[in-house]
C-alpha cells in the first residue's frame, strides 16, 4: 500500500516532494513498530526512486531570454557568477565555494571538490563535500569563463575582504573521509558590498530583479544550470559527456529524452 502511494504521488508531485513523504513515513511507522503498535514495518522493501521529470518541466532560458538576461545582467555586480554558471552549469553551492586552488590556469579547467553554503537557521557558514561522489568532476572552461575567472583573480588583491574570510572551515571528503579545509580568503566570488560572499538566497532576489528589468519570465539561479544543459544539447554534446560534466550519477536524465528527439527527424 505505502508503494502504491508513492506510486500515484509520481503524477502530482516533485521527486523533492515524494522524497520527504518516504522518509516521514518511514520515521512514523519506524517509531510505531518499536512501541509495539505494528508487529512489521510496512515499508520493509519498499524503495524511494526519484522520477526523472520530463523536459517540459525543467526551467530554462531559450536562447533569446539568454541574451536578453546577459544584456541586462552586464550592470549587474553579479555579472561574472551568471556568465560561469551558464559556461560550466555549475551548481550554486559549488560556485559560492570555489577557491583559486580549483583552477588550473595552464590546463584550462576547473575543479569540483567542495561546496559552501549559508545555514540561515545557524547564522553560519558551512562548507561541505559536493553534492554526490559523481559530483567531484573537472570541468573544461571555455574561453569566456576562463576571461571571466581571469579578470576576477588580477582583481582579487583590490577587493574589500572582511574579517570573516579570516575563517577556515573544516569539512569531510566523501570520498575519502578525510578532513579538508576550506580557506576563506581564498574564495573567487565575494560581495563588492560587505567583502564577504554572498549568501545563496540573495542570488536568486538579485536575479529576479533583473529578471524584470530584461522582461522575460522569473527564474532562480539553478535555471542557469538547466539552460547550460539545455545549450550543451543543442549543440550536439553526447548524453554520456554531459553527464560527466554536470555531475551526475545516472545518463537517465531529461537531457537524455531532448538528446534522442533531436536526433529523431
Amino acid at each position: 500500500h505505502c508503494k502504491i502511494v508513492l506510486n500515484k504521488m509520481e503524477a502530482t508531485y516533485a521527486g523533492s516532494t515524494i522524497r520527504q513523504a518516504y522518509i516521514a513515513m518511514g520515521t512514523m511507522f519506524r517509531a510505531a513498530v518499536m512501541n509495539d503498535m505494528l508487529i512489521k514495518h510496512p515499508m520493509d522493501g519498499v524503495r524511494f526512486s526519484k522520477p526523472v521529470r520530463a523536459v517540459d518541466d525543467i526551467k530554462f532560458l531559450t536562447v533569446e531570454e539568454q541574451a536578453a538576461f546577459l544584456e541586462t545582467a552586464k550592470r549587474s555586480h553579479n555579472y561574472r557568477q551568471y556568465v560561469l554558471l551558464l559556461e560550466t552549469g555549475l551548481r550554486t553551492s559549488e560556485m559560492i565555494g570555489l577557491t583559486w586552488d580549483s583552477i588550473d590556469w595552464k590546463k584550462r579547467t576547473l575543479t569540483v571538490s567542495k561546496t559552501l553554503e549559508y545555514r540561515h537557521s545557524e547564522g553560519i557558514w558551512r562548507a561541505g563535500p559536493p553534492k554526490t561522489n559523481s559530483s567531484y568532476r573537472t570541468i573544461p572552461l571555455t574561453t569566456r569563463a576562463y576571461d571571466v575567472l581571469k579578470s576576477c583573480y588580477e582583481e582579487r588583491h583590490t577587493r574589500k575582504e572582511s574579517e570573516l574570510l579570516s575563517q577556515i572551515l573544516e569539512y569531510v571528503d566523501r570520498r575519502t573521509g578525510e578532513t579538508q579545509y576550506l580557506c576563506m580568503r581564498d574564495l573567487v566570488f565575494i560581495n563588492y558590498r560587505t567583502g564577504e560572499p554572498a549568501k545563496n538566497s540573495s542570488y536568486d532576489t538579485h536575479l529576479y530583479k533583473l529578471c524584470d528589468e530584461a522582461k522575460i519570465k522569473r527564474f532562480c539561479m539553478h535555471a542557469l544550470r538547466h539552460t547550460y544543459a539545455t545549450r550543451a544539447i543543442e549543440s550536439g554534446v553526447l548524453p554520456k559527456v554531459l553527464q560527466r560534466l554536470l555531475g551526475h550519477s545516472s545518463i537517465k536524465t531529461p537531457w537524455t529524452a531532448m538528446f534522442m528527439s533531436r536526433m529523431i527527424p
